[in-house]
């Protein structure tokens, strides 16, 4: 199994052309990552570039990559935001379920009106 993470996705993806040439949705990511690998002083926009690509991987993109290797694909992908809003429907049976995908996040603001649960969530 080949799990994608921020230490090697540059060498995985973004230096392998056979793996770019799956992904041209993905094609404005790999130029500004380009740009910035090519100009040092440009570390923080190579950094911001790495981390949008690791977030845009979806399944599609992964089982392009599990034919590509021939194995196993996992991506680790990272949350950098710092607050997180989500919504509900007052009727839904998924509010756990989904709150518990946000146990990073320490504080938690809720209010709601007569159909909908608003749901803040910040670190």
């Amino acid at each position: 199994m080949i799990s994608i993470n921020i230490r090697n996705i540059e060498e995985l993806i973004l230096k392998n052309s056979e793996a770019k040439s799956l992904f041209p949705d993905l094609r404005p990511l790999f130029d500004k990552w380009l740009f910035s690998y090519r100009f040092p002083a440009l570390s923080n926009i190579r950094k911001e570039a790495i981390m949008d690509l690791l977030n845009s991987l979806d399944g599609l993109h992964v089982e392009k990559l599990a034919k590509l290797f021939g194995d196993m694909v996992f991506v680790e992908k990272l949350d950098y935001h710092v607050v997180r809003n989500i919504d509900f429907p007052t009727d839904s049976r998924t509010i756990e379920g989904e709150l518990t995908k946000h146990e990073s996040y320490t504080n938690i603001a809720l209010s709601r009106n007569a159909n909908q649960i608003y749901v803040t969530l910040w670190r």
